[in-house]
């Protein structure tokens, strides 16, 4: 049997083995973020029912995907845009971490899913 061709695709990088997800509607976060405009920097500005946000800490809030791969994909962020995880303060790693479980036990209780995923 032949390898399998690597599908090309505009945008996702040098062709390979791998099959790519492409939603080429969420571009949109991409080139916000490039004209230094961070949308999830830019969502808590907003009211909630624009932004999505469907709970407010002191120091992180949580918010529904605009563009899920899944349904009820949610994400609890920091107010204070940081790139990794270590550069959590401790108020805010430990809220975060609240959210989540939080965030966990409600989808358990109103969708029953057979399984969840967080990270």
């Amino acid at each position: 049997m032949s390898e399998p061709v690597p599908e090309v695709q505009e945008g996702v990088g040098a062709p390979d083995g791998f099959r790519r997800l492409w939603s080429p509607h969420r571009l949109a976060y991409i080139q916000e973020a490039g004209e230094g405009g961070c949308p999830l920097c830019r969502i808590p500005t907003l009211p909630d029912e624009e932004g999505l946000v469907v709970a407010r800490g002191e120091v992180v809030y949580a918010l529904l995907n605009l563009h899920p791969y899944n349904p009820g994909h949610l994400m609890v962020l920091p107010y204070r845009h940081v790139a990794e995880l270590e550069e959590l303060t401790d108020a805010e790693s430990a809220e975060l971490m609240v959210f989540t479980q939080n965030a966990l036990r409600a989808m358990r209780t109103v969708a029953a899913p057979h399984a969840l995923t967080s990270g």
